[in-house]
């Protein structure tokens, strides 16, 4: 762009010379007095020249004033970006001048990483830890359950055990007043036998004097034993023998 705009000027340079060359030329030609032909068509050969000069300086000057226009857009342009750069390099500088700071931060930072670390894993032991609390206690809730269950199917047995046994009890009760029932009507029968047979010795004693009526083996085997006497039972009969004079 800078050569174009150099070798326009030299050419405008150019053309300005030669025009000025063949203007004195053409002065000392009307000045000579020994000339005898005289160029009549030189004044607007050089009002031409100087036109045609004159329109290309113009269309140059139109040119350059659009060259130095782009020019100067790309040095605002470069401005720009010198500026940017500038603010870039100073942000940079700035950051540079923080960067003790920042390292300083960062290593802060790494240590509180690092105690976080240690945290981390004291909290991941202390959840295994309250896992296997957690575990524990499920453990002993199902034992509980368990025990509760096993308490209630036994105090179930024993409430039918203590069924059973109220009403075998009760059966045995009954089976035992059968019994004694049975056993006094048996008693009273032999007390009934026994005094009967008294009452005949008694009776043949008053009217023989003596007793001869002997008590055969077997009657032994089924009469009274001796424990087996009632002692509580009527005797007013034996009593009334006993008190007679006679």
């Amino acid at each position: 762009m800078f050569e174009s705009l150099r070798k326009n000027i030299q050419t405008v340079q150019d053309g300005i010379s030669a025009g000025l060359q063949r203007l004195s030329v053409g002065e000392r030609v009307t000045t000579t007095p020994t000339e005898s032909h005289v160029s009549l068509a030189a004044g607007s050969d050089l009002l031409q020249m100087y036109q045609t000069q004159w329109a290309t300086m113009h269309h140059m000057a139109e040119q350059n004033a659009k060259v130095a226009q782009n020019i100067d857009g790309a040095i605002t342009t470069l401005a720009d970006e010198c500026e940017n750069q500038h603010s870039q390099m100073a942000e940079i500088h700035s950051l540079l001048a923080h960067l003790p700071n920042i390292m300083a931060q960062l290593h802060s930072m790494l240590a509180t990483i690092g105690s976080m670390r240690g945290l981390f894993e004291e909290v991941e032991g202390g959840l295994l830890e309250l896992q296997d609390l957690d575990e524990d206690l499920s453990l002993q809730e199902k034992t509980l359950d368990l025990r509760l269950s096993l308490a209630l199917s036994r105090e179930k047995h024993t409430h039918t055990l203590n069924s059973l046994k109220k009403e075998l009890s009760v059966s045995h009760q009954a089976k035992m007043l059968a019994l004694e029932h049975h056993q006094e009507n048996e008693r009273k029968e032999r007390e009934r036998v026994f005094s009967d047979q008294f009452s005949e010795d008694l009776k043949y004693y008053r009217e023989k004097g003596h007793v001869t009526r002997i008590i055969s083996s077997s009657e032994d085997e089924q009469g009274l034993k001796l424990e087996e006497v009632d002692l509580d039972q009527d005797i007013s009969e034996l009593d009334s023998f006993l008190n007679d004079p006679a």
